[in-house]
């Protein structure tokens, strides 16, 4: 195998995917191919050439397209997971996970509830008014928690969804002692999942459960 080839994954896998959209698109949609090469690199391709050799561009239009979505191609660190809890001793029942699913596959777990966001509320940085504030921010931001708890539905959402990790805490979960594991996502994990996440376990917590919360993509670039 050629030292700038990568092996193929399985099919299916994020990173096939990600390669084939940008192969597909990359030269019909020329506007849109630095968000498909971007796309390719957070699912995990990381061989400059093979993105080149794939969108059929060079390697300094690589270079120029990572950087345009704000990827900083010498940068091979994983990203860092933001926590939050509450203080002192607790019994841990409830353990969210917000993240994007343009950055990553779903965690690999046993999933008892997954809540999908990416269409049922508005995305604050494709919003013109706030777009540049947005860009700075994240959901844990409360200009942020402001703007997406008054968005049609983001209420709903988050009561109806409390409800249901009630139910299988009780009936599921406890008192056999199983942490009952749910998902928020959006496109990002930057902004909605993460403040409809927190306002969830926020809700869990005033009824007495153990509650913690991860944010896996929080301080990834924003994707729109």
């Amino acid at each position: 195998m050629d030292a700038n080839q990568t092996p193929d994954p399985l099919p299916g896998d994020a990173r096939q995917a990600a390669l084939r959209a940008l192969a597909t698109w990359a030269q019909q949609q020329t506007h849109i191919r630095p968000r498909l090469t971007a796309a390719a690199w957070r699912a995990g391709t990381h061989t400059i050439a093979t993105l080149a050799r794939t969108a059929g561009v060079s390697r300094d239009t690589v270079y120029a397209d990572l950087a345009s979505q704000g990827i900083d191609y010498r940068d091979r660190t994983p990203a860092e997971v933001v926590t939050t809890r509450p203080p002192g001793g607790y019994l841990l029942q409830v353990v969210l996970k917000s993240y994007g699913i343009l950055h990553r596959e779903a965690p690999d777990e046993e999933v008892a509830l997954a809540v999908n966001v990416t269409t049922a509320l508005r995305n604050p940085p494709e919003d013109p008014a706030v777009r540049e504030r947005m860009l700075q921010l994240n959901g844990l931001d409360a200009e942020v928690r402001a703007y997406v708890l008054d968005t049609p539905g983001a209420l709903e959402i988050i009561g109806r969804t409390a409800d249901q990790l009630r139910v299988l805490v009780e009936h599921w979960g406890n008192p056999t002692r199983r942490i009952v594991h749910a998902h928020v996502y959006c496109k990002g994990g930057r902004h909605r999942s993460v403040v409809l996440a927190e306002e969830i376990a926020t809700w869990l917590r005033e009824a007495g459960y153990g509650v913690e919360v991860d944010h896996l993509d929080i301080n990834q670039p924003v994707v729109t």
